[in-house]
């Protein structure tokens, strides 16, 4: 990560407790460049009851923009750069245009979630007023991003007054399978699922995260998301087994129907024998 010293340099974070659906919060902080002889300064501090920690990370940067707009210009800075840890934000900061572009749907025509916040984003960036560039960075290596962590975690414990109301908590629980859920890799088969988790996305679409059942083995094997109608999706209950049919798009996955209900274990086997 290359920081410009004579850039006004914002440090963003977000928080969630029980993600998604428990308290959340994000923070920022700026830092001002030498020449202008001034302190570092905490911008934001927003805690509420739930959300999401891509929410958190989103919002963070829209208010750290939203206060650029508000506050420049400044003597002898050019352009801000706005430092976050979130791969979320990094990497869609500039897919998001072509995302409005495409009713919210990405280049595999899959709905995209948080669609709310990005029509904000890309509002306030457009209005900014001066050259904002996104840096990434990980870990938290110095000072300023130990406080920006420590920061966001408190506003999120505290939780507070402040609302998150684009946030859609879904219905949810947990997945036998560690790890982040991945695209199922969809090519017209058949497949045992349990649901955990369904999300809307998009005006008609529910993403629904599950749990992929190995009749052979009688084991979990890994944890994946797909689309499905929101008339389907109403069909999967939570932690329940079903046989459902996939589509033929492994980008795009969709369930598009559920062949019956079957029995499932509802815990992952002990590893223990």
């Amino acid at each position: 990560m290359q920081l410009d010293p004579r850039a006004l340099h914002i440090y963003t974070d977000g928080s969630c407790y029980r993600n998604p659906g428990g308290k959340s919060g994000c923070a920022a902080i700026v830092q001002y460049p030498e020449h202008l002889g001034r302190e570092d300064e905490q911008i934001l501090d927003f805690g509420c009851s739930e959300s999401s920690n891509n929410r958190m990370e989103l919002l963070a940067c829209i208010h750290a923009l939203q206060w650029i707009r508000d506050n420049s210009p400044w003597p002898d800075v050019s352009r801000v750069q706005i430092v976050t840890d979130s791969r979320y934000v990094k990497d869609n900061v500039f897919r998001a245009p072509s995302w409005r572009k495409n009713d919210w749907r990405n280049q595999h025509d899959e709905p995209r979630e948080n669609r709310d916040l990005w029509k904000k984003f890309l509002s306030v960036y457009q209005k900014v007023g001066m050259t904002v560039h996104f840096e990434w960075t990980a870990g938290k290596k110095t000072p300023v991003l130990k406080n920006i962590d420590k920061a966001a975690k408190q506003s999120a414990k505290r939780g507070g007054d402040d609302v998150d109301r684009g946030f859609k908590p879904g219905v949810f629980a947990r997945s036998l399978v560690k790890g982040a859920a991945s695209r199922f890799p969809a090519d017209g088969q058949i497949a045992v699922i349990r649901p955990y988790k369904k999300t809307l996305a998009g005006k008609s679409e529910n993403k629904v995260r599950f749990d992929v059942f190995s009749e052979e083995s009688g084991t979990y094997t890994e944890s994946c998301y797909a689309f499905a109608s929101a008339a389907l999706a109403a069909e999967l209950h939570r932690q329940h087994g079903y046989r459902v049919r996939f589509n033929d798009a492994p980008k795009y996955p969709q369930i598009i129907e559920v062949v019956e209900e079957v029995e499932i274990p509802n815990r992952a086997p002990d590893a223990s024998g």
